[in-house]
């Protein structure tokens, strides 16, 4: 018994083998580039701001902003291949994707942020604490209902509602962090330090010197989520340099200062004028409304450019003859969770660590239970009489993979005293690389008993 490699999920590439081999890769290695600095432009300059001014209109919390906008929106690609996988290929959501990708976004991201952030950002207890219990419990979700090899309408809803469930709590989270601090301080000193530490992390833009999170917590309950001039909401105006230049943004087609970034602005010019022509750019006053079509367009625009750079990126380990299960474990598993990369690593520079740490675990909650979505919509609506069939060989080691994972963050997080800098970014590399090099040598059957091969290996 073998799975279909995941190459076949994708069309043919343009060149023959033979002619790849013979420097045709060299092609594939630009557009791969390219497709890189399309993500980061689209992020840069229309995801974050309307990320902003979403957060600022339901005055939104930065990690709850993380969580929930900035992780829906830069998982996109992952709902689009999840749904590739149930309708157009037929094909198993892959098992190595699954962990792989999620695998990636705890460790590699966070190694990322680490290594890359300009300054040491500080983390605090209940943000991390509340994404990690809801990735687990999603973890277990998911390893449930695909334990029987079958996926039924109502599992499908259960995904779905767990996520829900997961939302809410996001919308009064101020009320129940409160909670849980007045429960667990005495016995929690990371939860009393966080509180604490909260109204020490470096000022937002709008916040007042003196102002506390008591204050900002009273007038946001009050009066509801929809908050608009509370002190909480002005996410980061100083990411685009609003704070500089109130009236009007700059202009995308301005000529950058330093070289390289000239040489850059000039290799990204279609990008740059195609985007402007399809995305209402949300930063400028005209088009301030528009921010929410300009966030689904900026998610639409994120998922084309991922879905050519993984397909290219597929071609290139075909050519390199890379075995599939290395393939689905590093570099797709990469590829696919690029946009998450970038928009993590923009934030963590600018000093908020909590909004980069949120996005990272909220995204991985947003790909365990999306794949809720095109099940329910193909039991529900389209194939009402079968079940989703799935293949959950290899669960346990990627139950276990997952939530080891999740305790070791945690743990790494809590002893690196809630900081997120080099030495956190360093040991989570180090860990990346242990945790993908045991579950290649799984896939490939070199360790435990793992019975299916993929046909290409």
């Amino acid at each position: 018994e073998c799975v279909s490699p995941q190459s076949s999920e994708f069309p043919e590439g343009f060149f023959t083998v033979q002619e790849r081999k013979d420097g045709g890769l060299v092609i594939y290695f630009m557009l791969i580039f390219y497709m890189l600095l399309a993500v980061a432009i689209v992020c840069d300059d229309y995801f974050l701001p309307s990320l902003e001014l979403i957060s600022e209109r339901l005055g939104l919390s930065q990690d709850v902003a993380g969580a929930t906008f900035m992780a829906a929106g830069s998982s996109a690609p992952e709902l689009v291949t999840a749904f590739l996988g149930v309708f157009v290929t037929k094909g198993d959501i892959g098992v190595s994707t699954i962990v792989g990708s999620a695998v990636y976004n705890l460790l590699g991201i966070c190694a990322a942020c680490g290594l890359l952030a300009s300054m040491a950002g500080r983390l605090t207890c209940w943000p991390l604490f509340r994404d990690c219990l809801a990735y687990s419990i999603s973890v277990a979700a998911v390893i449930a209902i695909i334990y029987d090899n079958k996926v039924y309408w109502y599992d499908a809803a259960s995904l779905l509602l767990v996520y829900m469930v997961y939302i809410v709590v996001l919308c009064f989270d101020l009320r129940i962090s409160e909670f849980v601090l007045r429960k667990f301080s005495p016995c929690c000193t990371c939860l009393g330090k966080g509180s604490g530490e909260k109204t020490e992390r470096q000022p937002l833009m709008g916040w007042n010197d003196d102002t506390s999170l008591r204050v900002h917590s009273r007038s946001r309950t009050d009066s509801g989520i929809f908050q608009d001039d509370s002190g909480y909401s002005h996410l980061s105006l100083s990411l685009h340099g609003l704070n500089e230049i109130p009236e009007e943004q700059k202009s995308v087609f301005d000529v950058p200062e330093s070289d390289l970034k000239r040489v850059l602005w000039v290799l990204s010019l279609p990008i740059i004028t195609v985007l402007f022509l399809t995305i209402p750019d949300c930063r400028r006053g005209f088009w301030k409304k528009w921010f929410m079509i300009t966030f689904l367009m900026s998610a639409v625009w994120i998922s084309g450019f991922t879905y050519i750079l993984v397909w290219m990126v597929t071609v290139v380990g075909e050519t390199l003859s890379i075995p599939d299960t290395i393939m689905g474990l590093t570099l797709l598993a990469a590829g696919t969770s690029i946009p998450d990369t970038v928009a993590s690593v923009m934030v963590a520079r600018e000093g908020k660590a909590d909004m980069a740490m949120s996005n990272i675990v909220g995204s991985n909650v947003f790909d365990m239970l999306c794949l809720g979505l095109p099940w329910f919509i193909k039991t529900a609506f389209v194939d009402t009489n079968n079940p989703v069939e799935v293949n959950s060989t290899g669960l346990v080691f990627i139950s276990s993979t997952l939530l080891l994972s999740i305790v070791f963050l945690f743990v790494a997080v809590h002893i690196n005293r809630w900081r997120l800098d080099w030495k956190l970014g360093i040991v989570c590399l180090i860990c990346y690389i242990l945790f993908a090099t045991l579950s290649i040598l799984y896939e490939l059957g070199i360790i435990g008993n793992n019975p299916i091969r993929l046909c290409g290996d």
